[in-house]
C-alpha cells in the first residue's frame, strides 16, 4: 500500500488491473475505487495498449470493514458473548399477558392477534406481529360473536319456482388460552358456549314471500321445515312452485316412405344389401299433423303465462309429388324412388326408375336417364351408364363407366372400370377453385390498367380503338396464366356427363371474351368489371349450392384397377380394393375384417379407415392427407407412403394401428405401434 493509502498496478488492460487489485486488497471490485494515471500503446504493427491505475478500498468500506475487524479481533470474548445471549418471552396465563425482556442482546418477543381476539398495546390496537418489552401495556381479549339468522328469497329465471334460503350461525363466547413462555405468540381463542339463533316463525317466512311478490304455489309443508330445523349454516328449500304452460304442439310432417325404408332393412350391418324402395301412384308418401296451441300457465307471481305460439310448416315437394287434403298428405303422382333431396331444407320428389333386367349389354347400350337406374344383371364392358339419380347395379361392372347424380352402389365387383358418385358436386369443388383464382386475377388485371391509364407517359390516343389492345396486351406479357386457367376450367366442364351446369352458362360466355385474339373486342374497362362480377357471384353461388348438396355415396364389394370418385363416402364391404384409385369428399371405409388395401391411392375428404394398407411384396400405395382429413389403418406394410402438404412420409417397417393427421401447426403426423 503506498502512502496515499492506494495501490499502483500495470497491466495490459482495464479489465485485468481490477482483477490484480482485488486479489492485492482482498476485496470485492464492488469495494475499490480506481483512478486510471496512464495508458500507452506498444508495438508496430500488432500494437497493445498499457494500463496504470491507482487502487485503494472506498472510506465507508474501509470504515467498516475495521469495525468488523476490532469487534471481533476478541474471538473468545465475542463467543461468550453470543453464549450468553436470552431471548425475550411473552406468557399468557388466565388472559393476562407477562413478558420477559432479552439479556446480552438477545430478541424482543413479539405478539399477534389471532382469530377473534383484540390486543391492546399502550392504549392502540395491533393487528399484526407487534414488538414487546415488559415495559408495555399489554392487554388481550377474545371477542364474543352473536347469533345471526338470515333469510331470502331466490326466484329461477322462468319465475316458476321459489327457493327459500336461510342462512344461520350460532353465536360463541369465547375466552383466550393460555400459552407457555415463548419469543412469538399468536394469541388463539376458545369457545366455552354456543348460542343458537332466535327460531324462525311461519308469519315471517309468508310475510318475506309477500314482500318479494309470491303469491302462487306455495308449499306449506316446506315453510313447516324450515321452522322447525335449526341447523347451523346455510339451507336452500323450495318454497313455492309455478304452474308451467302446456307447450303448444308445432305442425310436423311425417315421413311414411322411410318407415317402409327402415323395415324393409332387417340388418344394420354396415355390409348389408338395401333393398330397392319404390312406390306406386297414389301411394302415401307423407303426412302433416295441424299445429296446436298450447294452455296458459301460471307463475309463482300470480301472472298467466301464455305459451309460444305452435309453428307451422308445409310439406315441400317437387316433381312426382302430389299434394292433397288440404296440402297435409303427399301421395306419389308417378311410380319411381321416394327421395327427400338438401341438407337444411328437405323437398320430397319421387324420381322415376330405368330398370334393366338382364345386363347392359350390346342389347342395351348405354343407358342415360334423369332419375334412378336398376341392373339387375352386370356392366358389361365399354358401355356407360348415366343417371341423374341413384345407380344400383345387383352384379358385376367391367371395364364400363357409371355417373351418378347421387348414389352408386355396386354388390358385386367393379374392374378397370371408371365410378363418379354426385358428379355436379364433384365438378364444382374442381371448378371452384379456378373460379376464385381467375376472380382475382381478373380484379389484378383490372388494377393494372388503371395504373397505366393514369401514367405520364400514357397517351389517351392509344386507346382510339378501344381498351381491348391494352387488355390484350397485359394478357399477353403479365397475365398469361388466365387465358391457360380458363382454358383448364372449360376442359373441366366439358367432361361432366350431365352438361353444362346452369350457374355456369353466364360464366363460360363471360369467360370466352378473354381467350384468343377476343380481348382485343373489349370496347371499355367496364367490360373487363363485369366479367370479374359474374365469376365471382358464379363462384359464391356453386359454393353454396354445394353446401346444400346432399353427399353421393359409393358402395361396392371389390374394386380392382378402377377409379372411383365421390362426392360423400366410399364405402368397401368386401375384400378391398387392388391398384386402383378412391377419391372421398368425405369418408373411406375398407374396414372389413378381411379387407386389404394394395397399390393405387386414396384421398379422403374426413376419415379413411383401412384394415390392412399395402402388401408384403412392397407395392406403392399411396394416400393422400389434407387439412382436417385423417388415415386410420390396422396394418401397414413397407413402401406405404403417405402425402400431404404438411410433409411427406414413407413406411419401412410393417406396423399396426397408425394414425396419421396434420397437425394445428400444419405438419403431418404419425402415430404409429411396431408390428411384433
Amino acid at each position: 500500500m503506498g502512502e496515499g493509502g492506494y495501490i499502483i498496478i500495470k497491466a495490459d488492460s482495464l479489465e485485468e488491473a481490477l482483477e490484480k487489485a482485488q486479489v492485492q486488497l482482498n476485496t470485492s471490485k464492488a469495494k475499490i475505487e480506481v483512478k486510471v494515471v496512464n495508458k500507452e500503446k506498444r508495438g508496430f504493427i500488432f500494437r497493445k495498449e498499457t494500463v496504470t491505475i491507482q487502487a485503494w478500498i472506498k472510506e465507508k468500506e474501509a470504515a467498516l470493514e475495521q469495525l468488523v475487524d476490532d469487534l471481533l479481533s476478541d474471538s473468545a470474548e465475542y463467543l461468550e458473548r453470543v453464549e450468553n445471549t436470552i431471548d425475550g418471552t411473552i406468557e399468557i396465563i388466565n388472559g393476562k399477558v407477562v413478558v420477559k425482556n432479552p439479556q446480552c442482546g438477545g430478541k424482543y418477543p413479539t405478539i399477534e392477534p389471532g382469530e377473534n381476539i383484540r390486543v391492546i398495546i399502550n392504549g392502540e390496537p395491533i393487528s399484526e406481529a407487534t414488538i414487546i418489552s415488559a415495559e408495555d401495556d399489554v392487554k388481550i381479549e377474545a371477542y364474543k360473536q352473536e347469533p345471526y339468522i338470515d333469510l331470502d328469497v331466490e326466484v329461477d329465471d322462468d319465475k316458476q319456482s321459489a327457493f327459500l334460503v336461510v342462512n344461520r350461525r350460532f353465536g360463541k363466547e369465547c375466552q383466550v388460552m393460555d400459552c407457555r413462555p415463548c419469543i412469538h405468540v399468536r394469541v388463539r381463542h376458545e369457545v366455552i358456549k354456543e348460542v343458537p339463533p332466535p327460531k324462525i316463525s311461519p308469519r315471517e317466512v309468508i310475510t318475506l314471500l309477500k314482500d318479494k311478490g309470491i303469491v302462487y304455489g306455495i308449499n306449506e309443508s316446506s315453510i313447516s321445515r324450515v321452522v322447525e330445523s335449526n341447523t347451523e349454516g346455510a339451507n336452500k328449500v323450495l318454497i313455492a312452485e309455478g304452474q308451467p304452460p302446456e307447450p303448444s304442439k308445432n305442425a310436423a310432417v311425417e315421413y311414411i316412405f322411410q318407415k317402409k325404408e327402415a323395415s324393409s332393412n332387417t340388418s344394420f350391418s354396415p355390409y348389408s344389401r338395401n333393398v330397392d324402395l319404390s312406390v306406386e301412384v297414389g301411394e302415401v308418401l307423407a303426412i302433416k299433423s295441424e299445429a296446436r296451441e298450447g294452455k296458459a300457465g301460471i307463475n309463482i307471481f300470480g301472472e298467466t303465462i301464455v305459451p309460444k305460439p305452435p309453428e307451422d310448416t308445409q310439406i315441400l315437394t317437387g316433381d312426382g309429388v302430389r299434394l292433397i287434403n288440404n296440402e297435409t298428405v303427399a301421395v306419389a303422382a308417378i311410380a319411381g324412388r321416394p327421395v327427400l333431396e338438401g341438407r337444411k331444407t328437405k323437398t320430397l320428389k319421387v324420381i322415376p326408375t330405368y330398370t334393366v333386367t338382364g345386363d347392359v349389354d350390346i342389347s342395351v347400350g348405354n343407358v342415360i336417364f334423369k332419375g334412378d337406374v336398376i341392373v339387375y344383371g352386370n356392366v358389361l364392358e365399354g358401355f356407360q351408364v348415366v343417371a341423374g339419380g341413384d345407380i344400383i347395379v345387383h352384379g358385376n361392372v367391367i371395364q364400363a363407366e357409371l355417373s351418378a347424380g347421387r348414389n352408386i352402389t355396386v354388390y358385386k365387383n367393379v374392374i378397370s372400370s371408371e365410378l363418379n358418385a354426385g358428379e355436379n358436386t364433384l365438378i364444382c369443388t374442381r371448378l371452384l377453385p379456378y373460379l376464385k383464382q381467375i376472380s382475382s386475377l381478373i380484379h389484378n388485371l383490372l388494377k393494372a390498367m388503371q395504373y397505366l391509364k393514369n401514367h405520364n407517359a400514357f397517351k389517351v390516343t392509344d386507346l382510339r380503338q378501344g381498351e381491348g389492345h391494352l387488355v390484350q396486351l397485359l394478357i399477353d406479357t403479365k397475365f398469361k396464366i388466365i387465358p391457360k386457367l380458363i382454358l383448364e376450367l372449360f376442359e373441366i366442364i366439358n367432361t361432366s356427363k350431365f352438361g353444362l351446369l346452369p350457374e355456369l352458362q353466364g360464366t363460360v360466355a363471360q369467360l370466352q371474351k378473354l381467350t384468343g385474339i377476343n380481348p382485343l373486342r373489349i370496347q371499355k374497362g367496364q367490360e373487363v368489371f363485369d366479367i370479374a362480377r359474374v365469376v365471382e357471384a358464379n363462384a359464391q353461388k356453386i359454393q353454396e349450392n354445394s353446401e346444400l348438396d346432399e353427399p353421393a355415396n359409393v358402395t361396392a364389394d371389390y374394386i380392382q384397377n378402377a377409379s372411383v370418385k365421390a362426392s360423400g363416402d366410399i364405402v368397401i364391404t368386401g375384400r378391398g380394393v387392388i391398384t386402383s384409385e378412391l377419391l372421398a369428399g368425405e369418408d373411406i371405409s375398407v374396414s372389413s375384417p378381411m379387407a386389404v388395401v394394395r397399390g393405387g391411392k386414396l384421398s379422403a375428404g374426413g376419415i379413411a379407415r383401412v384394415n390392412e394398407l399395402g402388401s408384403n411384396a412392397n407395392v406403392i400405395s399411396v394416400v393422400r392427407i389434407s387439412e382436417g382429413s385423417v388415415l386410420e389403418a390396422q396394418l401397414v406394410h413397407p413402401a406405404v407412403t403417405i402425402e400431404s402438404v404438411g410433409g411427406k412420409y414413407q413406411f419401412d417397417d410393417l406396423v399396426r394401428c397408425i394414425k396419421a393427421y396434420i397437425s394445428p401447426n400444419g405438419n403431418l403426423e404419425v402415430e404409429k405401434l411396431k408390428a411384433k
